[in-house]
């Protein structure tokens, strides 16, 4: 029941956002929870216990991926499924793994390296298949929510709050693979309902503060919150 009551309010603010010319920032929505399918519902990914699937939905390919650090010697446990439509691909989260990773659903995506090129430890400089492989985004730390922007590329996360109770949001670059920016705020960031909103001509993330204070608005090329 509280699943489907969640499912509801995503739903509802998604129409909201449709009818004031906004556009959600994610679309992490999945049926069941634990799996979250793509734009043109040909692909579906499902979390599984420290791992995850990616399968056509016609029964076709399909691939496992464990939830592991390049070098094994991290586990973690899915905690946050999204699609990325104008990317053509899925992105998500861990508990206890401090990376992203962004899967490739496009059959001619680019070949993925790990680390540096000359750097020929544990493989690194070998180059991996892109179609549903994993591009690894290492991170300062572990992120909860997600908020990324219309282009994909650009992705705010919330880091376990700062000791003195405030808000910390790392800004993280899919195509750097990194974290751009961290910021600390004086609010409780609600990131299932950031928005998406262009503001003088720049793509701008509109997150709204669960505590009712005004919204954080983050230029995010710029990689810079504005005033609130």
């Amino acid at each position: 029941m509280i699943q489907a009551r969640r499912r509801v309010v995503l739903l509802s603010w998604g129409a909201v956002l449709l009818a004031t010319g906004g556009v959600p920032a994610a679309t992490a929505a999945g049926t069941p929870p634990g799996e979250v399918r793509s734009a043109d519902g040909r692909w579906r990914l499902r979390a599984e216990d420290g791992a995850v699937v990616v399968s056509a939905v016609d029964g076709g390919l399909s691939r496992r991926h464990e939830a592991r650090s390049l070098d094994g010697r991290e586990r973690g446990q899915p905690r946050w499924l999204g699609a990325l439509p104008a990317r053509t691909s899925f992105l998500l989260a861990f508990e206890g793994l401090p990376e992203l990773w962004e899967i490739p659903l496009d059959p001619r995506a680019e070949p993925i390296f790990d680390g540096f090129v000359h750097d020929y430890k544990m493989g690194e400089g070998i180059a991996k298949p892109g179609f549903l492989g994993v591009r690894r985004i290492r991170l300062p730390e572990t992120l909860g929510a997600l908020a990324p922007d219309r282009s994909g590329a650009y992705v705010l996360g919330r880091g376990a709050d700062a000791p003195d109770g405030r808000a910390v949001l790392h800004l993280v670059q899919l195509d750097v693979r990194r974290a751009i920016a961290r910021f600390v705020v004086d609010a409780d960031p609600d990131l299932e309902r950031a928005e998406a909103r262009p503001i003088d001509g720049r793509d701008h993330l509109v997150v709204p503060d669960r505590r009712g204070g005004p919204p954080l608005v983050l230029d995010l090329r710029a990689a810079r919150l504005q005033q609130r």
